[in-house]
């Protein structure tokens, strides 16, 4: 949560965040130096569901699960 993007969005991510775990759902950025602000989402197993979203979509996502 280093960059300024998530500076400026710390609620948004953190509810989005809670919203995810409460569905079973983890929320991992992906490895800065090769994608700059994007996250994934991992199942309770650590198996990636869905990755390469932007921070506006995984609030989205975490609204409609």
């Amino acid at each position: 949560m280093e960059n300024s993007i998530m500076k400026l969005f710390q609620n948004e991510y953190r509810e989005a965040e809670e919203k995810l775990y409460k569905k079973g759902y983890y929320l991992e950025t992906m490895d800065p130096d090769l994608f700059d602000n994007e996250f994934q989402v991992l199942d309770g197993k650590g198996k990636v569901k869905i990755d390469h979203l932007s921070l506006g979509q995984v609030i989205q996502l975490s609204s409609m699960i």
